[in-house]
């Protein structure tokens, strides 16, 4: 499919008249207010009178329409609590009318959202560098912590986090915009949509990462950037990157960052960001307790800094001062908050890490199994995959291995088959942890309904839990099945697939 440039969308703003099939009282002021990206512009328009930020898009993204109904789906949660980190949007089917240089007819989808008064935070750095406003550098400095902390406390991942998709509000907090690239929970195991900006992004990240651990080393590198930069407003003018904001993420992998090394003799590089970055990783384990430790201390004595919903078990995922820890629904602790990292209770177990290394506690704080294992999962079905020496295998609900850990990778059982990797290879094990298909796709996702989405030389297909095909891979981008149907995609046009008896 080709989409139309900026200037055509621009025609089609101007003289709105029949040519928006949802939105009524489309105008635009003149010249128009608009910004571009990766996939598309971004056009200020007014919508019966109302400020609206309307995304049309001019690159293809495969399975983008699909993406956009779930994050409505996932994010309508939020919007309710009136959180201002993400404004509320829609996902416009065939909005816009546009027509073409030789007179051609073409329709496209678009996202409308609230417009976020403000100024991009990149553009907010920049002003307060160049007067060496120190007192806005920290303030900036702070708002960027405080929103990393909740984004890192939300099941979900931003994508493409950087100064340009930050709006600095009057009231000096930040809101996130463009949520091309977003992770939800219910996307694990499939590839990224885009991998985000060079200048932010981690030079080794894939469109196979794509985890709720992808915004972590932008926000690593924004947050030192912000509070070196607070301290030293003169390094903006002597280091900024062309393409990031102090630093190169090339550079700082070779070792030969200038504004890395600047900063290897000065009081910020006893910060645990300013090793991370050094160290070359991808995922940054203890990210949410350097942002916290990073704030005033009246901002760290509070309450709950993050509670979460009650599981099936009645309890509740709590963090204060950087720990987590559980209480029951009434609020009464159940462990108190000590623990490195945590997740949800699943079947009667919730894994949590202390000093590097993960174990499991019963819903009465007590140990199930102490912490031994490198990483792990949730109990699904039974099991959870588990690492043990840089292995990954999986474990019953005695903690029994269930066989010798040769993974790279591995996911929780779903409809008895476990997802792993090998190399860049995937296949499924079932319940006894042996695998049950052979470990040969190029990537899969998990089973539903009794098929895995499965991809071989970059076409996508559908397999049985015996690894039969159910249809043979050719489509360019394929979803997961559910409620009998999968959304596919085949040069540029998506559909709704069904599967018969």
């Amino acid at each position: 499919m080709q989409y139309p440039s900026a200037l055509r969308y621009t025609e089609t703003i101007l003289n709105p008249r029949g040519l928006f099939r949802q939105l009524d009282g489309v105008s635009a002021s003149v010249p128009l207010d608009y910004s571009s990206g990766a996939y598309g512009v971004v056009f200020r328009v007014s919508v019966d009178g109302r400020p609206c930020a309307l995304k049309c898009f001019t690159r293809h993204q495969p399975g983008r329409a699909e993406a956009y109904r779930r994050m409505v789906q996932t994010l309508e949660s939020v919007w309710e609590r009136n959180e201002t980190y993400v404004v509320p949007f829609r996902w416009l089917e065939d909005e816009v009318t546009v027509f073409g240089d030789d007179g051609s007819v073409s329709v496209h989808s678009a996202v409308a959202m609230e417009w976020v008064e403000g100024v991009s935070l990149t553009q907010a750095i920049r002003e307060a560098a160049l007067s060496a406003n120190r007192s806005s550098l920290e303030g900036h400095s702070a708002a960027f912590d405080r929103l990393a902390s909740w984004l890192l406390a939300q099941p979900f991942a931003h994508g493409d986090l950087k100064p340009d998709n930050l709006i600095l509000r009057p009231d000096g907090t930040l809101t996130m915009i463009d949520y091309d690239g977003l992770y939800l929970p219910e996307m694990a195991g499939e590839r990224a949509r885009e991998i985000g900006t060079e200048g932010f992004r981690h030079p080794g990240r894939s469109e196979t990462a794509f985890d709720k651990h992808i915004d972590d080393f932008s926000i690593a590198l924004i947050s030192l950037g912000l509070r070196a930069l607070a301290r030293w407003p003169e390094l903006y003018g002597r280091f900024e990157s062309r393409s990031g904001l102090l630093f190169d993420p090339l550079l700082l992998g070779r070792g030969t960052c200038p504004a890395y090394n600047f900063l290897k003799n000065k009081e910020l590089a006893a910060d645990p960001l300013f090793v991370w970055l050094g160290s070359g990783a991808e995922q940054f384990s203890d990210l949410a307790d350097a942002l916290t430790a990073h704030a005033p201390h009246r901002e760290r004595t509070t309450s709950y800094d993050y509670v979460g919903e009650p599981g099936r078990e009645g309890i509740r995922l709590v963090k204060r001062n950087g720990k987590y820890g559980f209480t029951d629904a009434a609020g009464r602790v159940v462990a108190a908050c000590r623990y490195d990292r945590a997740r949800e209770f699943a079947e009667g177990a919730a894994a949590v890490c202390l000093e590097g290394r993960w174990g499991f506690i019963a819903p009465d704080g007590g140990w199930l199994r102490e912490p031994v294992y490198e990483e792990c999962g949730d109990f699904s079905e039974g099991a959870a995959p588990v690492r043990v020496d840089g292995r990954w295998s999986y474990v019953d609900g005695e903690f029994r291995l269930l066989s010798r850990p040769r993974f790279d990778d591995a996911w929780p059982l779903v409809e008895g088959r476990g997802l792993v990797r090998k190399g860049s290879r995937y296949g499924y094990v079932g319940p006894d942890g042996r695998l049950a298909i052979p470990i040969r796709y190029d990537f899969a996702q998990g089973f539903r309904e009794g098929a895995a989405c499965v991809m071989v030389d970059g076409l996508y297909g559908y397999i049985d839990r015996r690894g039969r095909y159910l249809i043979e891979p050719t489509f360019d981008y394929a979803r997961s099945k559910r409620d009998g149907q999968a959304y596919v995609e085949r040069e540029g046009k998506g559909e709704l697939l069904s599967f018969g008896d």
